[in-house]
């Protein structure tokens, strides 16, 4: 059985250099503390994904996911047009930079019960947004990549004759 070192490693900069988004000026969502619920979650929609990063001169001050807006606008039944989304996202926001391990990335998502990790750059600034999904991706397409290389070199090492 392989040990933990011999796993296929993976990390968050992986992730970027497959969604194209590594040497890219970032495409983060973002939204200022004082915008509506509704424009976060039109934006969300329009962009079909799951959060906004919730920004304040220049700063990162929140995150607004669907689950909070089922959790704290729908189920407390305030109206999404009025309220503004500092009231109802979740501060204290974790981030990771490009050289975090995807498995360090999944086990801080579990611990943390949330699907979506800013990813920030060298200079501090916002780079990126990386998912639960992208991770799980990333690790399965590597995976899968390694298990062809092995596959190859069993066959180069080990041919089978053929009988006709």
């Amino acid at each position: 059985m392989a040990s933990e070192a011999d796993l296929p490693k993976t990390s968050v900069e992986d992730v970027l250099e497959t969604k194209g988004t590594l040497h890219d000026p970032p495409d983060v969502l973002t939204a200022t503390p004082h915008d509506s619920v509704y424009d976060c979650i039109d934006q969300m929609a329009r962009r079909e994904i799951g959060s906004i990063v919730v920004m304040e001169e220049g700063e990162i001050v929140g995150i607004f996911t669907e689950r909070d807006y089922m959790r704290k606008v729908e189920l407390k039944g305030r109206r999404s047009r009025e309220t503004p989304v500092r009231v109802v996202m979740t501060e204290n926001v974790v981030t990771v930079t490009p050289d975090r391990s995807l498995e360090d990335c999944l086990d801080l998502m579990q611990d943390l019960q949330c699907r979506h990790l800013p990813v920030m750059g060298e200079d501090g600034q916002l780079r990126d947004m990386i998912s639960m999904r992208d991770c799980m991706w990333q690790m399965t397409e590597t995976a899968k990549s390694k298990a062809l290389q092995l596959i190859d070199y069993m066959q180069d090492k080990y041919p089978v004759p053929m009988h006709g």
